[in-house]
């Protein structure tokens, strides 16, 4: 039998918001650890998410993926000899939960960063939160449950893998490394529970100015396997998005809460806004909008109009989609406006 991580839940400077239907607002990569964990231990849990709540919580379905595990490391949120090893704190949990964050993705590159400890307590504070999760596993027999979210009685499952895992050590089993077969089986069987499959996948290059074709054609095979929406994640820098088979590619959102400031599109993120509407006997996926945003420690809504711009012809630039501009909104169409 399937396992599966249920969760059923009974003024900002954008243009008027559709509301009709169920918002799926993602966002990309989210590091509770270094600097923002020792803010987090010291008491102020909303350090990261601040700036950007009250949007957030305006959606009936937040997700992200997180880059960091939590974990009680004794204070410790960065590995005192390797930058590259890092956790967030207990408390990142609550931190998720009261932004907003329904749903987030633990297959990454540092889903075993602080061992097979680490992994399993991130597990334990996400469930003790009410966020759920997908793309690790406690035990090596249970597999990698997807997340299930249901939403005016819609139902959108979510799954998630990870093209590698930094740390050695026992990881095998459980973290979900992506294989294209198992990928398949988990995509279908996914399928027939829910109206809407999400995939998150966390792979490729980093700070490359384009996605590489191999994450390219991987991201492309969970569409063709059954994922209405599919996420790319790990990049650290904003790419485009696509249309294929019927689905949606969002390349790489690039950071959301994570301190890069070494390079400009590593300070640049998007959160990527779909929605989801009963039509009928099915369910349909409308067609999205991107949100770009300042990345950071502490991410907000401000950016420049210079950077807007910088924005609208990376995301436009070679696409054979259609884009259009309102206020700080990209809307993407499959077709050209009437």
């Amino acid at each position: 039998m399937l396992a599966v991580s249920w969760l059923v839940v009974a003024p900002v400077a954008f243009a008027q918001r559709d509301t009709t239907g169920v918002e799926l607002l993602a966002f990309g990569d989210v590091n509770l650890g270094r600097t923002v964990g020792q803010r987090i231990l010291a008491g102020d849990t909303m350090y990261a998410f601040r700036g950007m709540m009250d949007r957030m919580k305006a959606a009936e379905i937040v997700f992200l993926n997180l880059e960091s595990q939590l974990s009680d490391q004794k204070g410790q949120t960065v590995h005192p000899r390797n930058n590259l090893i890092f956790t967030g704190p207990p408390a990142g949990a609550d931190a998720l939960s009261i932004a907003g964050i329904d749903v987030v993705s633990t297959a990454n590159n540092h889903a075993f960063d602080y061992g097979l400890r680490g992994l399993r307590e991130t597990i334990m504070h996400l469930d003790r939160a009410g966020i759920a999760w997908t793309g690790t596993g406690p035990e090596p027999d249970d597999g990698f449950p997807p997340a299930i979210v249901e939403r005016d009685s819609i139902l959108i499952g979510f799954v998630a893998f990870t093209e590698f895992v930094n740390a050695g050590g026992p990881w095998e089993g459980h973290v979900a490394l992506f294989d294209s077969s198992a990928a398949a089986r988990a995509v279908k069987q996914l399928r027939s529970l829910v109206d809407v499959v999400v995939a998150s996948y966390h792979g490729g290059g980093e700070y490359g100015q384009q996605i590489s074709g191999r994450s390219r054609a991987q991201m492309r095979w969970l569409a063709e396997c059954g994922a209405a929406i599919v996420i790319g994640h790990h990049p650290h820098v904003p790419y485009g998005i696509e249309r294929w088979k019927g689905s949606w590619i969002a390349l790489s959102l690039g950071n959301f809460v994570f301190g890069q400031p070494q390079h400009y599109w590593t300070q640049i993120g998007l959160a990527a806004s779909f929605r989801v509407r009963r039509e009928g006997d099915g369910v349909r996926v409308g067609e999205p909008a991107l949100l770009p945003f300042r990345a950071a420690m502490q991410p907000s809504w401000d950016l420049t109009p210079a950077d807007q711009d910088s924005v609208w012809h990376r995301v436009t630039k070679g696409s054979s989609l259609h884009f259009r501009r309102e206020q700080d909104i990209i809307h993407v169409s499959a077709e050209p406006s009437p």
